[in-house]
């Protein structure tokens, strides 16, 4: 069974994927196919992750905080805001997952 962190570095990665592909074609990519840009909005979301004061329970959007401040935020709400409606038909199972993720995380503030 893979862990929490492994299954959001791979959720992380396939939403940089989508995005990088269709805003940076021409750039430099790395063994996962993403470009220095996207690759570095990835990682720093994946490093804020690992020390969430809330163990990252529920989705980053739904949070009271927010562990990312200023560009880095807006960067990877951009690559979200991009890709989020594309993983539906491209990952329909890391889709599930989030959306599972997204209300279990609500049952637990209510």
């Amino acid at each position: 069974m893979q862990s929490s962190l492994e299954k959001d570095r791979r959720t992380l990665e396939a939403i940089g994927l989508i995005y990088c592909k269709a805003h940076h074609a021409d750039a430099v990519k790395d063994a996962a196919g993403l470009c220095p840009s996207c690759r570095e909005a990835v990682d720093h979301t994946l490093d804020r992750t690992i020390v969430c004061p809330y163990d990252h329970e529920g989705n980053c959007q739904d949070c009271d905080i927010h562990c990312q401040r200023g560009e880095a935020q807006e960067r990877i709400k951009e690559i979200m805001r991009y890709s989020a409606p594309r993983m539906a038909y491209r990952h329909p199972l890391m889709t599930a997952e989030y959306l599972r993720k997204k209300i279990k995380g609500k049952r637990k503030s209510i």
